[in-house]
């Protein structure tokens, strides 16, 4: 055993089971082989940069030829595969509240009226939110985009592939049998991937479009129409810097300027060092610039400077005030993927629209001239952003088309989405299909008196599919779940491999009721589609052993905690919202018990089977102590310091198993035992986490951003 191909090596558990083998096996070459979906993070497989005994190949492990490329390259002859695809279900839909008008993700809206309304599961394992307030989305009618009232929002657990469609008219990632319709506004099945019917025009009602703004802002009080955020005496600075909380007029129109600007060429940043806030807006134009800064006296008092950057030759505004920060990111959003259009614009005035365009294509757009036809383009990587622009547009009756870049070959890279404010002149389209792998809840509206809404960036046409469960046939769900892992073993019988290591779950089992604890014999007994195609690939591992003499073996580990650990996790989302004083949501009682292990006895627990585990065995791994989620939550904020006041009870999800617990005395044999309790565990994991905020923050303040927001804020 000499090159072991680590497949999903990038995420939590396979990011620490590199490090771990690097550091213990001065002999042996890790290659990681990872398709890099929200949870896989280069940023994981930092400390194994430089290292000649490491290399990293982006893929899919259902694609066969890859993976054998990779196997025939670098001479593997172990696989240990860690790959359990999931992506968040982030489908952004534009909803109107009749007091005005989001962005937001369809997992959003259901968690927000979950909270408010309380949640029923039909017989189907169908979760049902009824909003009972005015809440429309946007649905095709007549040729046109109409609000219509949503009355239903429902959701359901499906482990398949799903489809991404992309062409100039949008981009929408669905089930492969979600129906779609195409550009003939026919009801079509999304995996044939037809042209899409998009909406561009909207039956928007100028009458009820505001021409003032009243801003609100985290944590900042208002004192006199005057939002306050208390800054150090000296230093030429007024004692107290404010933001005008109510703008109209040209205080208004300067401001969505300012924030054109900053949406383009803005950043936002917190220097943790000293304690400073900064928002700095770079431009080419000086000019540009000093009517930024004329602007901004309109809404604010904060004081500002123009310094000439050499690299790369722009001049950059800068402000130096915590409130100036807050009212960009609370609007528009802090790093670049994760911008948007602030939501108030949508309802304010075209004059308003038109200033926060044009000063954004002043620095992200660009004219370009094809015969008689002038197109102003802008490119984003933000999905958000890039679905606000187009919904923007639509409301201004602009017609404009997409485009997409993936950026293969730079895996660092992130998509990039191009906007061309006018039809496109070349009438063809190129229509863009591809598929992945799926974990998660999907989601879906029942719509008053339609049986569509938009969604997805471009305002796409998708059909209300409530009633239409063939996605959920069993048989196509293990099937497809499993391709990845029937690939792999594909190459390891065909290389004749050393060794194909397989990770698995300690959910196979199903609950079990105390004192019990599971055997590596016992029944298992999945209740979920992500445990039962685990369950299911497991047994497929076996088939190759029986059938093929394949030498496998299979883990089956409880919960890890430890470095790197994705922040929507349990552990990991209750450090770091403790760190930030925010809400730990606990399901139901809290009660549900779990068996934390440190992530690095797990990587210890598979090296000590990889090398000593006999072929077609299956061991356990685990501390063999259990804690409930609400004691581990209680430690969790007794180690930062933090009051128990901030725990906060949520409605409990379906098929929540209230107990796993696992005999590891198989395991124990061979020589392993944890090195770490839980509650040590649980010390290692917060101090990592406060002394890595440059890894988790970026995460909560981008993607999850409006997601932690609305959750905590309504927790309160």
């Amino acid at each position: 055993m000499k090159n072991i191909l680590v497949t999903g090596g990038a995420g939590f558990i396979g990011s620490n089971f590199v490090h771990h083998m690097l550091g213990q096996h001065a002999g042996y070459r890790l290659v990681v082989y990872d398709k890099l979906t929200y949870a896989g993070r280069l940023e994981n497989l930092k400390p194994a940069e430089g290292n000649p005994r490491f290399d990293f190949v982006r893929g899919d492990i259902c694609n066969a030829d890859a993976v054998g490329s990779v196997v025939r390259q670098f001479d593997i002859d172990t696989i240990v595969n860690f790959a359990a695809e999931s992506v968040a279900a982030n489908t952004l839909i534009p909803v109107h509240y009749g007091h005005g008008i989001k962005l937001v993700t369809i997992e959003d809206l259901f968690a927000t009226y979950a909270k408010k309304r309380g949640v029923t599961t039909d017989r189907n394992s169908v979760e049902i939110v009824e909003p009972k307030l005015p809440l429309f989305a946007l649905s095709f009618c007549n040729g046109m985009g109409r609000w219509r009232r949503i009355t239903h929002i429902t959701r359901h657990r499906y482990t398949n592939k799903v489809v991404t469609l992309r062409q100039k008219w949008g981009s929408i990632t669905v089930t492969p049998n979600h129906s779609v319709y195409n550009a003939d506004a026919q009801l079509i099945k999304a995996k044939t991937n037809p042209e899409l019917l998009a909406i561009r025009k909207i039956n928007v009602d100028r009458s009820r479009h505001r021409d003032y703004l009243k801003i609100h802002l985290p944590a900042v009080k208002s004192v006199g129409g005057l939002l306050l955020a208390p800054t150090a005496r000296g230093g030429g600075r007024p004692r107290e810097v404010y933001v005008r909380q109510t703008l109209k007029g040209k205080a208004l129109l300067a401001l969505m300027r300012f924030l054109g600007a900053y949406v383009a060429e803005g950043n936002a940043l917190f220097n943790k060092a000293n304690g400073s806030w900064q928002v700095c807006i770079a431009n080419c134009d000086l000019e540009f610039l000093k009517q930024i800064q004329t602007d901004a006296r309109l809404f604010t008092n904060a004081l500002s400077s123009i310094t000439l950057r050499k690299k790369p030759g722009a001049h950059q505004l800068v402000f130096s005030s915590h409130i100036i920060y807050l009212l960009v990111t609370t609007l528009c959003g802090e790093h670049a993927h994760a911008k948007q259009v602030p939501d108030p614009l949508y309802t304010l005035l075209d004059k308003h629209k038109l200033a926060f365009l044009d000063n954004y294509l002043r620095g992200d757009g660009n004219i370009q001239q094809y015969k008689s036809v002038e197109t102003r383009r802008l490119t984003t990587t933000s999905p958000k952003l890039a679905s606000g622009i187009g919904l923007l547009l639509s409301l201004m009756g602009l017609d404009y088309c997409l485009s997409y870049r993936d950026f293969e070959r730079h895996e660092t890279w992130r998509p990039a989405y191009s906007i061309a404010i006018v039809s496109n002149y070349d009438s063809r389209v190129e229509c863009k299909y591809s598929e992945s792998e799926y974990d998660d809840f999907v989601y879906d509206l029942t719509v008053e008196g339609s049986h569509n809404f938009a969604a997805g960036i471009g305002n796409i046409v998708v059909h209300n599919t409530h009633v239409d469960r063939s996605i959920l046939a069993s048989d196509d769900v293990v099937r497809t779940n499993v391709n990845g892992t029937h690939v792999l073993l594909e190459a390891a019988r065909e290389f004749k491999l050393e060794r194909f290591h397989q990770i698995s779950t300690d959910e196979v089992y199903g609950a079990i009721p105390a004192p019990n604890r599971s055997r590596e014999g016992d029944p298992l007994e999945p209740r979920s589609p992500y445990s039962a195609s685990k369950a299911g690939a497991e047994h497929l591992v076996y088939a190759y052993f029986i059938t093929y003499g394949l030498p496998v073996t299979t883990t089956r580990g409880s919960n890890n905690i430890g470095p790197y650990h994705y922040p929507e996790k349990a552990v990991p989302l209750f450090t770091t919202s403790a760190i930030d004083n925010q809400p730990l949501p606990i399901y139901g009682d809290g009660m549900q018990m779990r068996d934390y292990q440190y992530v690095l006895d797990h990587c210890e627990a598979i090296d000590v089977v990889l090398h000593k585990g006999q072929p077609g065995e299956v061991y356990n791994v685990g501390t063999g102590v259990e804690t409930h989620n609400i004691d581990m939550a209680r430690q969790i904020l007794d180690l930062l310091g933090k009051p128990h006041s901030l725990l906060q009870s949520v409605p409990d999800r379906s098929g929540h198993d209230r107990r796993y617990a696992l005999d590891t005395s198989k395991l124990r044999a061979l020589g392993w035992q944890p090195r770490h309790a839980c509650a040590q565990a649980l010390e290692l994991t917060v101090r990592w986490f406060v002394e890595n905020e440059w890894w988790w923050r970026p995460i909560k303040s981008g993607e999850y951003l409006e997601y932690y927001r609305k959750q905590y804020e309504e927790r309160k």
